[in-house]
């Protein structure tokens, strides 16, 4: 039985150390050659199992099973070498077709159809192996063949290995001496096979030469592949925060940082999928605009009109602050109002509408507003809405005129005029009034 420990202890090596591989590979698919080694650690596995059935069979001399085993032993042994000649090429070379590869992939297969061919001539003529009538075990010809091919061919991809010169590989140095030295390590312990036919020198070899590959190979290509996962995560980031910011600039106004044309178009489009669909209720457009910005720009310069368009804004978000505010155009700002503020519309309507005329009379940025609300019965689109709230802002504007007006004519007799008015030309009482001259 203690032929049959070497190939237990190898299948629970390679279950804890391959773990990851064996039942979560698609995880690794940007891994290198991941499916090839996955391929070939199972490949080790069914290998070694034979190799700890034909200790036990060996150990009883149970000749039938024992034949059988034997037959599946060496055509495993072959296999798991083609797979492993699959996992160096792939690894070493990728997708690409080289000569060494085209090489590697048609001697391998050679050989495993002679070492069934040989399996096949051993059931008539003992060419492979044979068991005496003690039940003992004894190779045959074609056994040296076939191991010494193989122990060419591990050679071979390890000198291959070593003196492969791909800058553009993503192998380091350091994997491919790995991977090199695996193929040394094998080639020596069949060597040694060759003398010692009953000895597990194969198991052994697959053991140590996997743990190392596991060690100095796929372990680095974990790493790297962490690595990259992480740069391209950092990208993604790096992207994401780039698109965030042009979105931000595409659906913020620049100068104010309410929402932009943009945004407010997107957003009515969507207002107006609902009256479409029948599902829009409580929803309320209120539109605002500043007076007199021309007169601003024209008299003290354009600095000062986007300080008044700014001031507006900052108005208007301090009064609907729960709600959507857009600047729609040059002294233009437009307020959806829904939810909650939709209920306290009139209330923030008519405070807003104060404090307006409190500017008004202390000479701060002065702003009209109409506002107005969806009736299901009328109206066919947003549109409806927003011209009944504009036509309401223009008749405020009309009112603040007045209330400007009035207060021009009050102030005229003291010779005091507000800031906001005192580059205005009034009518009153029949003269006209420039500045504070008459």
């Amino acid at each position: 039985m203690s032929y049959s420990v070497i190939g237990i202890i190898a299948i629970i090596v390679h279950l804890i150390i391959n773990r990851d591989m064996l039942w979560h590979y698609k995880d690794y698919a940007e891994m290198p050659a991941h499916k090839e080694y996955r391929d070939y650690i199972l490949g080790m596995l069914i290998f070694c199992a034979t190799d700890v059935a034909w200790g036990y069979l060996n150990e009883y001399r149970l000749i039938g099973p024992l034949y059988a085993v034997t037959v599946l032993f060496f055509a495993t042994m072959m296999a798991g070498f083609v797979l492993w000649t699959r996992y160096v090429a792939a690894y070493l070379e990728g997708k690409s077709s080289s000569i060494f590869k085209k090489m590697l992939f048609v001697t391998a297969a050679v050989l495993f159809f002679c070492e069934i061919a040989f399996l096949i001539i051993n059931f008539f003529v003992p060419v492979q192996f044979y068991f005496d009538e003690n039940g003992d075990y004894h190779a045959g010809g074609a056994r040296y063949v076939t191991l010494m091919l193989q122990i060419v061919l591990f050679i071979a991809t390890s000198v291959y290995t070593f003196i492969i010169k791909a800058p553009n590989n993503h192998a380091t140095k350091q994997m491919r001496r790995s991977v090199g030295l695996f193929g040394l390590l094998m080639a020596s312990l069949i060597i040694i096979q060759l003398f010692y036919p009953l000895l597990p020198l194969y198991s052994i070899g697959y053991l140590i030469s996997s743990c190392m590959l596991h060690s100095f190979v796929v372990e680095e290509e974990k790493d790297e592949y962490r690595k990259n996962l992480q740069e391209m995560l950092e990208q993604t980031q790096k992207q994401s925060k780039e698109l965030s910011d042009a979105m931000r600039k595409i659906y913020t106004d620049p100068l104010t940082g309410v929402g932009s044309k943009q945004a407010y178009l997107e957003d009515t489009e969507e207002v107006y999928k609902r009256i479409c669909d029948g599902t829009a209720e409580n929803i309320g457009v209120a539109v605002f605009d500043i007076n007199d910005l021309k007169v601003i720009n024209d008299t003290e310069g354009h600095d000062e009109g986007d300080i008044a368009i700014y001031n507006a804004s900052m108005l208007i978000s301090e009064f609907f602050d729960s709600s959507p505010v857009y600047r729609i155009g040059g002294d233009e700002f437009v307020v959806i109002l829904e939810g909650e503020a939709f209920k306290t519309r009139e209330e923030r309507m008519s405070a807003f509408e104060r404090q307006v005329e409190n500017n008004l009379r202390s000479g701060k940025v002065v702003v009209s507003s109409g506002m107005s609300e969806y009736r299901r019965e009328t109206d066919k689109n947003y549109r409806d809405v927003f011209q009944r709230a504009d036509t309401q802002m223009y008749l405020r504007k009309s009112d603040l005129k007045m209330l400007q007006y009035k207060l021009a004519a009050a102030n005229l007799k003291t010779k005091t005029i507000p800031a906001n008015i005192k580059h205005h030309s009034y009518l009153i009482n029949g003269g006209i009034y420039i500045n504070d001259k008459a």
